[in-house]
């Protein structure tokens, strides 16, 4: 495909996304099919069984608070646990108001200060330094995270962890309050009931997978997409108006229909992984259940990525692949053999001026932001 100097190349494409696993908008078009949830689930986890575990406490880092420090605001019956001790934290040190609690790194351990005008150390138990975890707890069920300007509340406890040189944070939360974040995030709530709930099996069955599987040196899963996306309850000011809120109604009422359930392959928790749209084609994964086929919801509802129009201009391309110089041409080399055009580009050349290189349509389509690998120039 020739890219002119100037201007750009309009292309059609299918799907949003690596296609592997559950289709969302394919588990839309499934549930106003008339399938329920484990049916959707059946339909995308082909070899996965259904089975109902007891609940489990996680660990989940948060990226969104750096690995500095662990900043908390304050609260009525916040209290600080390290090294075996716990102290209700005081509303004042030497008379000034505490404007919020941290714990940044001292050494090899950690140390909690309060801000009373200036920060000044607070002693848990009679130390001052801690080398175990510093646990915020409060009656209330949550504890709220000061994130620059934003201030987050989550349920359960909030930890310091030392990690590297800073103070990492995690939320230690049960998994089904964990999922009333995440299942929001992932899927519009508003969404038929049987999506929603297929939803809520497959991130309770990915954290799983993930905590069991990969899990970080102090952590069991992230609050990022390269996790599952955790937002906790709700952010505020610092004057403690709502700003906005995580949570919602009807995906509270899919997590608890599904309480506890979970797909789990020869044992153990499945890998479910999950996309937006897979174009009509599902993708190979790395496990058994991850399967190649053709999927005949994902294009069921009207306005989804099922298909989809862009355009690539040579200026991009050469932005992302500055060696091969002014980019003259894309060269399609291979594409999966599955649907309409032959399929998702698997390797495709990109020629220019000083060069050219291969790469796989995967790895072409992140860098230039395409919506998947299976696409072509308009007809």
């Amino acid at each position: 495909m020739p890219l002119p100097p100037s201007g750009d190349v309009v292309i059609e494409g299918r799907g949003f996304g690596h296609g592997r696993g559950m289709s969302q908008w394919g588990a839309y078009g499934a549930a106003v099919s008339g399938l329920s949830y484990d049916r959707i689930l059946a339909h995308y986890y082909r070899g996965t069984s259904l089975v109902e575990r007891d609940d489990i406490q996680l660990k989940v880092r948060i990226t969104a608070a750096g690995d500095d420090q662990t900043v908390v605001a304050p609260a009525s019956g916040l209290t600080a646990a390290a090294s075996g001790a716990t102290l209700n934290l005081p509303s004042s040190i030497r008379g000034e108001r505490v404007t919020a609690w941290r714990v940044v790194r001292n050494g090899g351990g950690l140390a909690l200060q309060g801000r009373a005008g200036t920060w000044r150390d607070v002693a848990v138990g009679g130390l001052v330094v801690h080398a175990a975890p510093v646990r915020f707890t409060s009656p209330a069920g949550t504890v709220r995270l000061i994130l620059g300007a934003t201030y987050r509340d989550y349920r359960g406890a909030v930890e310091a962890v030392a990690a590297g040189s800073g103070a990492g944070t995690r939320v230690v939360a049960s998994l089904e309050s964990y999922l009333r974040s995440v299942v929001p995030a992932e899927m519009p709530a508003s969404w038929p009931a049987a999506a929603v709930q297929a939803q809520a099996v497959a991130a309770r069955s990915y954290a799983r997978w993930q905590r069991t599987e990969e899990p970080g040196s102090w952590y069991d899963t992230c609050d990022s997409t390269r996790c599952q996306v955790f937002n906790g309850v709700a952010d505020y000011t610092a004057a403690g108006e709502l700003k906005r809120r995580y949570e919602h109604p009807a995906s509270d009422a899919a997590v608890a229909a599904t309480a506890g359930r979970l797909l789990i392959h020869d044992g153990v928790p499945a890998f479910t992984q999950f996309g937006s749209s897979n174009g009509g084609w599902t993708v190979r994964g790395s496990r058994s259940y991850l399967r190649a086929f053709e999927d005949p919801y994902d294009g069921v509802v009207s306005g989804s990525p099922h298909t989809w129009r862009s355009s690539l201009s040579a200026a991009d391309v050469a932005a992302a692949y500055p060696a091969v110089g002014r980019v003259a041409a894309l060269r399609v080399t291979a594409r999966d053999g599955l649907g309409a055009w032959g399929g998702r580009i698997t390797s495709v050349v990109v020629e220019g001026g000083s060069g050219s290189v291969e790469l796989s349509g995967e790895a072409f389509r992140i860098a230039l932001g395409l919506r998947s690998s299976w696409w072509r120039p308009a007809g």
